[in-house]
């Protein structure tokens, strides 16, 4: 004769709450820009990543990194041309989507999380134009859902901020507005 016994719990075991700490700017950083441990925090990407820039960087670039088994979690894209051009086509793209101003002094430009049901790798998009020396160089970084309970548009232009940033010390000059 079996003896089956029942158990109960006297407490529901609760999922772990997300980190929603802002964004800080801490090494080392993918692509040269973002850093990583910070994307890994707020998109919970936790796979081996290899960020590498498409060619030399002397007046733009791109660079992606690479997931094994899975599309790029993060895109970063800039060039020291046609900056208005690129963000009057952004703004026209996104028109009829709910889209967020910068603030100032990131420069022109706009942050957008993109309607998608997981058919898009990237979602988050934000995209500036500012001054850095006497250049007016552009700036798009593009990256994974985030977290449940993460404020997506203030991870962007914390990102972005960052990214100015280290853009400027990379590229010897000081960012600033447009």
């Amino acid at each position: 004769m079996g003896v089956l016994a029942a158990g109960c719990r006297d407490h529901e075991e609760k999922a772990p709450q997300p980190d929603l700490r802002p964004v800080a700017d801490s090494a080392p950083y993918l692509c040269d820009l973002v850093p990583e441990p910070e994307l890994r925090r707020v998109t919970g990407v936790n796979v081996p990543l290899n960020a590498r820039w498409d060619g030399g960087q002397t007046d733009n670039g791109l660079c992606l990194a690479q997931a094994d088994g899975r599309e790029a979690p993060l895109g970063i894209d800039w060039s020291y041309n046609e900056g208005e051009k690129i963000l009057r086509n952004k703004q026209e793209e996104w028109s009829h989507d709910t889209h967020h101003p910068l603030p100032v002094e990131l420069g022109k430009g706009l942050a957008v999380v993109i309607p998608t049901a997981g058919g898009i790798a990237r979602p988050n998009y934000v995209i500036a134009l500012f001054r850095c020396g006497n250049r007016r160089p552009w700036l798009s970084i593009d990256f994974a859902p985030v977290v449940r309970g993460r404020d997506a548009v203030r991870d962007m232009v914390d990102f972005m901020r960052i990214a100015q940033s280290r853009f400027g010390r990379l590229h010897k000059c000081v960012p600033g507005a447009s």
